[in-house]
């Protein structure tokens, strides 16, 4: 007759201790083997409160403030009632004696999960309560160093994010020029995912990416470039990265929280760097654009450039659009990787329809990509793409080349 085997085991998770159900090297989490009322406890509105607040775009849920108000009132009433039951006459812990029961322990570890909000309102909400405060002191005392440890890990959050999850309206501000391929990427997926900001023009024509002023936001002296509050972030995929985590409301799909997913989006980008953007960028700045920067004309180079984007699309076919599906990790919805990558690939339209389906006409697949990533972000992408082909246009017509870029 065949047994299972069933254990239990004592763990922590997140910074709530519970209990694990191991049946056949399968984990099951168990809660309610602690505490049979703990899911009808007040003190769980602890957890309301920051998982309405700044928790909120972690979750990519939208913030609520009138569950963080509700959160607020349970646990003001929670708090009132542990002092005047359980810690009346002073007592150290909730049975009155010296030393900590397995419920200061997981009431003490639920209140801590309001550290997350910061200071300020850890303050104001524990503030009222000092048999409470010392309460938690004596229960931190009596299993230190563990307590403390195990308390270490928190969600990274920046001062933006923190005064963002309050309700603080600051909107994102992005250094760009819409001639810049990255540029375009971020304002699409801005766009696409409903993130407020303000788009500051730094014309690269006129070189003013290269002022001081402008140093102060990037000192590499490149675009894009985003400042969100006190934060200054460049670098696009860094960017992209940034606003799928950080604002709520934006899709999975865009930077997936499956941290496989995540790590294949990354090897796509970092690949991108020293692969496909020297194709398009090389081709482009040393043909049509050379002119209008001053330079002379490079077959060379062009032709060096040419090589690259050729061995990149090849290797995006053989590598990330083989199977069936429509976009780089084989899925239905695009990335943050494809819409980098197919903006950099849009910097040949410069070239001309010829041109560019001489470079693209072989790789039927990049071709479907491109196409599946326009249809999923537009109308952003061919509205953010304008600016693009008016150049085209000038580029390609020889009584618009002296006109200035709009």
């Amino acid at each position: 007759m065949f047994t299972r085997e069933v254990r239990y085991t004592r763990c922590w998770i997140g910074i709530t201790p519970t209990y694990v159900v191991v049946q056949d090297n399968v984990c099951f989490v168990s809660y309610d083997m602690l505490f049979p009322f703990v899911d009808q406890s007040p003190m769980l509105y602890a957890f309301t409160i920051v998982q309405n607040s700044i928790l909120a775009p972690v979750f990519r849920r939208p913030l609520n403030p009138e569950a963080v108000a509700k959160g607020e009132k349970i646990l003001s009433a929670a708090l009132s009632k542990i002092e005047s039951f359980w810690l009346d006459d002073n007592r150290p812990f909730l049975l009155g004696e010296n030393q900590p029961s397995i419920a200061d322990l997981i009431l003490v570890c639920d209140i801590m999960q309001v550290k997350l909000v910061g200071e300020t309102d850890w303050n104001r909400l524990l503030g009222p309560y000092k048999k409470v405060q010392q309460w938690i002191e004596n229960t931190r005392n009596a299993t230190n160093p563990h307590f403390d440890e195990l308390h270490k890990g928190k969600i990274p959050k920046t001062e933006t994010e923190v005064e963002r999850s309050k309700g603080i309206n600051m909107k994102l501000k992005l250094y760009a020029d819409r001639m810049s391929q990255p540029v375009r990427a971020v304002i699409i997926f801005c766009k696409k995912n409903g993130i407020d900001f303000e788009e500051i023009r730094v014309d690269i024509a006129k070189r003013q990416h290269l002022t001081p002023e402008y140093a102060e936001i990037n000192p590499m002296k490149q675009l894009p470039a985003i400042v969100d509050g006190r934060f200054k972030l460049f670098e696009s995929h860094a960017i992209l990265v940034y606003l799928a985590s950080s604002f709520p409301g934006v899709a999975d799909h865009w930077y997936p929280a499956d941290v496989f997913k995540r790590s294949k989006i990354h090897s796509v980008l970092d690949w991108h760097h020293s692969n496909l953007r020297c194709g398009p960028t090389t081709i482009v700045r040393n043909t049509v654009l050379a002119p209008m920067l001053g330079r002379p004309l490079n077959p060379e180079a062009a032709a060096e450039g040419e090589k690259f984007l050729s061995a990149s699309l090849s290797k995006i076919e053989s590598v990330w659009l083989k199977g069936n599906g429509r976009f780089l990790l084989g899925g239905n919805q695009p990335s943050i990787a494809d819409l980098s990558l197919v903006c950099d690939i849009m910097q040949l339209e410069l070239l001309g329809e010829t041109e560019r389906n001489r470079l693209l006409g072989p790789y039927k697949e990049v071709q479907q990509w491109i196409e599946n990533t326009k249809n999923a972000t537009n109308p952003h992408f061919d509205e953010v793409h304008k600016i693009l082909m008016k150049a085209k246009e000038k580029l390609q017509n020889p009584r618009l080349k002296g006109a200035n870029n709009e």
